[in-house]
């Protein structure tokens, strides 16, 4: 198995094993669970968080900082090749999605030289 399709695998399991952990302490797959529990004030200044709409089902954010693309940048990483790593950064949230029965939609991110991180979260139908 090539590398990178190796590190997605194992990132989206760490990622659901971490959301089954958030659900139950969230003691609800309620997307309002999932921004309570995960989106503490830390997390949301750290990463600059802004909770655009938050329901049951839906939780909108956008990240104005990634602790992680500095880190690469710092490291001389490309553009190309950040973006590459924060794709597989991201199983982890996907797998977080998944565990609370949604889907992860990004948008724009700073990955891709965006000022921000477009994150939805969007209940399965």
């Amino acid at each position: 198995m090539p590398t990178e399709e190796f590190a997605k695998a194992a990132i989206l399991r760490c990622g659901c094993f971490q959301g089954d952990r958030l659900c139950a302490g969230a003691g609800t797959k309620s997307l309002k669970g999932l921004k309570k529990i995960l989106f503490t004030l830390p997390t949301r200044m750290v990463f600059e968080v802004k909770i655009l709409d938050c329901t049951d089902d839906r939780l909108d954010i956008d990240f104005h900082y990634c602790p992680l693309v500095a880190a690469w940048q710092s490291q001389g990483a490309g553009d190309e090749q950040i973006a590459r790593l924060c794709d597989i950064a991201m199983q982890g949230d996907r797998g977080i999605a998944k565990s609370f029965g949604c889907t992860l939609e990004p948008g724009e991110t700073i990955a891709n030289g965006h000022d921000k991180c477009e994150i939805r979260f969007k209940r399965l139908s």
